[in-house]
C-alpha cells in the first residue's frame, strides 16, 4: 500500500485511483469500529499489511475506507476484495478469540464491513461522482451485519444475499435520530433534521481565540463565523493547525481578526432542502472543502450545522429503506413510496399530473414469448419512462412500479401530455425487437379469443389536478381505473386525458 489520506477525498486519492482502474476497475472495503477496541485494530493493521493489493486507506474517525486494484492477470476486481474480505474477517475473529469468548461477542457487535466497486466512468459523468457512489454502496452494504462463520448461518435469522454474495444479518443498530429518518420518504427529508449545534464566533473575534477552543475541546472540528446572526464564513481546525504550524504562523495569525483567514465561501443551506439535494452539493464542492461542515440556516439566522457523515448516513439509511420497499423487478418505488409521494404532493396543494401506463395484451405476450423475456419487457417500459422523464420532466418528478406491468408518474401538470406522446412514440418504435423478428398480426384477448391486432400496446391514463379540488390518495386509482377502461376501448397506444373530475367509463380491452 502506498497511501494513507484524511478526510474523505483528496487529489492524491483520485489520481491513485485514475492510474489504477483502468486494468478492470477497483474496489473498496468498508469498516467501521462503533467503539473502538485495541485486538479490532491491531488485527486491521496486520491484515492491511498483508494485502498486496490494497493501494490507499482512507480514515475518518471509526471509518475506514481500504481501496484495492487488479492487475492484468488477477480475477476480477469484485473477486479480488471479496477474498480480502474474508481474510480481514478471518484476522478479526482470531484477534477476537484470542480475548475470550465474551469479549468476541462485544467485539463483533462493533463491527460493520461493506463492499463495492468502481471503473471507469462514461461519458458525461465525473471520477469523482463515480468514486463517491462506489462508498456510499458500501456504506449502505455496511448497515447489515457481516458473518462468515457457520454459526449464524446455520442459526435459522432472516438473511440476504448483498453484492459481495455473503449472508447478511437484519441491520445493526444506528442511532434513534437515523432509524426516525429512515422511516421517512427519502424526497422530504429535510437538512434541517440533522441540523446540531456548532460553535459560533463573531466577526470580530480573534484566531487566539479559535486556537483556545480547539485546545481545550477535542471534539470541536470547526467554528462557524457570524455577523448579526448570520453566517459570513468557517474555519476548521485541520485548516488553523495547519497555518499555525508553520515557522511564522502565530506571528502572522495569532492576533489577526479570525475573517482573514476564515473560508468565506462555505456551503450554507436553507433548512427546508432536501438532504439529497444538499448530498450533490456538498460533493460538488472543491477537493479542499469536501470535508467542511455545511451551514443550515433558518430565515437566514445560523440554526446549526451538519457533517459530511451525517448526510452520508442518512443517505444510506434513505437509500437502504427505499432499496427495502423497491419494486425487486425494476428497483422502482413500490406501493408504500408510491402511497407518500401522492401525500405529499397533494399536501402542497400544488397543480400536478398523475400517468399510468399498463401494457395491453401482456398476457398474451407472456405465454408466447416466456415470462423472461416478459420481464425484459417490463423492465423496458420502465426504463421508457425514466428515460423520458429525465429528457422533458424536472428533478421532482417521481415513478413508481405498482407491480406487473402496472406504473405510475408524477409530474409537473404543463409538461404531462407532451411526454405522454413521446412515451407512445417511443415505446411504439422500441416494441419491434421484442418480437425477434416476427410480424404480429393477431394476438389472444385474456379469454383466448384470437383478435386482429399488431401486439403490445401501451395504454396512458393522464388525470391533471389543479390542486384545488379536495383529493385524497384513495380516490386517484379509483379515477384512474376509469380512465384506464376508457383508453382500452381504443385501438393502439393511447393516451386518455382527463381532470382529476369526470371521468368516463369505457369497455375494457385486457
Amino acid at each position: 500500500m502506498n497511501g494513507v489520506g484524511v478526510g474523505f477525498f483528496n487529489r492524491d486519492m483520485l489520481r491513485s485511483i485514475k492510474e489504477r482502474w483502468h486494468e478492470g476497475g477497483i474496489g473498496v472495503i468498508y469498516v467501521r469500529f462503533r467503539l473502538g477496541n485495541a485486538l479490532s485494530e491491531a488485527a486491521l493493521q496486520l491484515w492491511e499489511s498483508r494485502e498486496q493489493r490494497l493501494f490507499w486507506r482512507q480514515r475518518l474517525e471509526w471509518d475506514y475506507f481500504f481501496l484495492f486494484d487488479r492487475q492484468h492477470k488477477d480475477e476480477p476486481i469484485d473477486k479480488v476484495i471479496e477474498k480480502a474480505l474474508e481474510r480481514l474477517y478471518v484476522s478479526l475473529r482470531k484477534s477476537w478469540a484470542a480475548g475470550g469468548k465474551e469479549n468476541a461477542e462485544e467485539c463483533e457487535m462493533e463491527v460493520s464491513m461493506g463492499i463495492s466497486t468502481a471503473y471507469p466512468p462514461a461519458t458525461g459523468r465525473s471520477s469523482e461522482s463515480v468514486v463517491y457512489r462506489m462508498m456510499l454502496d458500501a456504506m449502505e452494504l455496511s448497515a447489515y451485519h457481516h458473518p462468515l462463520d457457520r454459526e449464524h448461518k446455520e442459526s435459522g435469522a432472516n438473511s440476504r444475499l448483498d453484492k459481495a454474495g455473503f449472508g447478511q444479518l437484519a441491520a445493526a443498530s444506528q442511532t434513534s435520530h437515523l432509524h426516525d429518518i429512515a422511516g421517512l420518504h427519502g424526497r422530504s427529508v429535510r437538512i434541517g433534521t440533522l441540523a446540531v449545534p456548532f460553535p459560533i464566533f463573531p466577526a470580530r473575534a480573534k484566531v487566539s481565540e479559535v486556537a483556545y477552543l480547539f485546545d481545550t475541546n477535542a471534539k470541536a472540528q470547526g467554528v462557524v463565523i457570524v455577523d448579526q446572526g448570520r453566517p459570513i464564513g468557517i474555519l476548521m481546525k485541520e485548516k488553523l493547525h495547519q497555518m499555525l504550524a508553520g515557522q511564522f504562523g502565530q506571528p502572522l495569525y495569532w492576533n489577526k481578526p479570525v475573517v482573514r483567514i476564515m473560508n468565506d465561501q462555505p456551503l450554507i443551506v436553507d433548512e427546508q432542502l432536501t438532504v439529497e439535494h444538499v448530498s450533490q452539493l456538498a460533493m460538488a464542492r472543491d477537493f479542499s472543502q469536501l470535508y467542511d461542515v455545511v451551514l443550515i440556516t433558518k430565515d437566514g439566522q445560523m440554526a446549526g450545522a451538519a457533517s459530511i457523515r451525517s448526510i452520508l448516513e442518512c443517505m444510506t439509511m434513505l437509500r437502504t429503506e427505499a432499496a427495502r420497499t423497491a419494486n425487486p423487478l425494476t428497483g422502482l418505488p413500490g406501493n408504500e413510496e408510491i402511497q407518500l409521494e401522492l401525500r405529499r404532493r397533494i399536501a402542497q396543494a400544488e397543480p400536478f399530473a398523475v400517468i399510468y401506463a399498463d401494457l395491453d395484451y401482456f398476457k398474451w405476450y407472456n405465454d408466447c414469448f416466456g415470462f423472461g423475456m416478459g420481464d425484459n419487457l417490463i423492465r423496458y417500459l420502465g426504463e421508457l419512462l425514466r428515460g423520458e422523464l429525465d429528457q422533458l420532466g424536472g428533478s421532482a418528478d417521481f415513478i413508481g412500479h405498482i407491480g406487473g406491468d402496472d406504473f405510475i408518474a408524477v409530474t409537473k401538470a404543463s409538461i404531462a401530455e407532451s411526454l405522454c406522446k413521446a412515451l407512445i412514440a417511443h415505446f411504439d418504435h422500441g416494441i419491434k425487437a421484442f418480437y425477434g423478428g416476427a410480424e404480429i398480426s393477431t394476438v389472444e384477448d385474456r379469454h383466448g379469443n384470437l383478435i386482429e391486432h399488431e401486439g403490445v400496446t401501451l395504454s396512458l391514463s393522464l388525470m391533471l389536478w389543479d390542486g384545488e379540488v379536495p383529493l385524497t390518495t384513495e380516490e386517484i386509482p379509483r379515477l384512474a381505473a376509469k380512465l384506464k377502461k376508457q383508453a382500452k376501448a381504443l385501438k393502439g397506444s393511447v393516451c386518455v386525458i382527463d381532470q382529476i373530475s369526470g371521468m368516463h367509463h369505457g369497455e375494457e380491452r385486457k
